[in-house]
């Protein structure tokens, strides 16, 4: 039994989470098929990355039968690499990913989607970073990324006290771009993704490069960076087409 389900609807690669039976909870195997996932849209036209769920949770984090097995520093020190891994892959693709968070993302799984380039929260729904209850820090990655995203000290506040965050202060924080009812969550996301998905892929990937890239540099170097990525987007033929029609219309 598989536990993801993978489609391209117009250019937009949905990815599903179903393992419902057990939250979400994610095992090797599971890990395993995200991988497979993620490595084979790198080779397609796909435009953007959705992923969604099935069932009430989004995701639970680490199936505890799993974790039962590593009864070991070094056993948990390659489950962590192996999680490392897979969300630095999903975290480095060229194209948007996207969390439509239709459930609450718990300990783990609030580190997962972290992972996301942008994140939208179904409003009754919360995320948890509660690690510190099973007696452990984060393991996949979610300290580095929360503190880039919303600074130090809100973070060391949340990472201490396990508090579920739920879609109103996850927005005013910024851990979440927006949030939508149960309804229509995966409409609003998939209707996000669409207002891009027809666009050139290059100029896609151009887009999310150069955000990637104007963080940690002085203005000089953003600048430059800047002017590179831009005269290569000025030959790909769309702002050519553009102002052709536009100097034919003032004729």
């Amino acid at each position: 039994m598989r536990y993801t389900v993978f489609e391209n609807v117009d250019n937009i690669g949905i990815l599903t989470l179903n393992r419902y039976q057990k939250r979400n909870a994610i095992n090797l195997e599971f890990m395993n098929e995200i991988y497979e996932i993620i490595l084979n849209i790198k080779n397609t036209d796909i435009r953007a990355l959705l992923v969604k769920s099935t069932g009430n949770v989004f995701c639970s984090g680490g199936d505890i039968d799993y974790f039962a097995t590593l009864d070991s520093q070094e056993k948990a020190q390659n489950m962590s690499y192996a999680m490392h891994n897979l969300l630095n892959e999903i975290e480095n693709l060229q194209i948007p990913t996207i969390a439509c968070i239709n459930g609450s993302a718990v300990g783990g799984g609030a580190e997962f989607i972290m992972a996301f380039d942008i994140r939208f929260l179904e409003s009754d729904s919360f995320i948890q970073f509660k690690e510190i209850q099973m007696g452990v820090t984060t393991g996949w990655g979610g300290t580095y990324r929360l503190v880039n995203l919303i600074g130090k000290s809100k973070s060391l506040e949340l990472l201490l006290s396990a508090k579920p965050i739920y879609a109103q202060e996850a927005l005013n924080i910024g851990l979440i771009n927006n949030y939508f009812d149960k309804e229509v969550i995966f409409e609003e996301t998939f209707k996000f993704c669409k207002t891009f998905a027809q666009e050139d892929l290059n100029l896609i990937k151009s887009i999310k490069s150069l955000v990637n890239q104007s963080t940690g540099k002085t203005n000089d170097e953003a600048m430059e960076k800047e002017r590179e990525i831009f005269s290569q987007t000025w030959m790909l033929g769309k702002r050519q087409s553009i102002m052709e029609k536009f100097v034919k219309r003032k004729k």
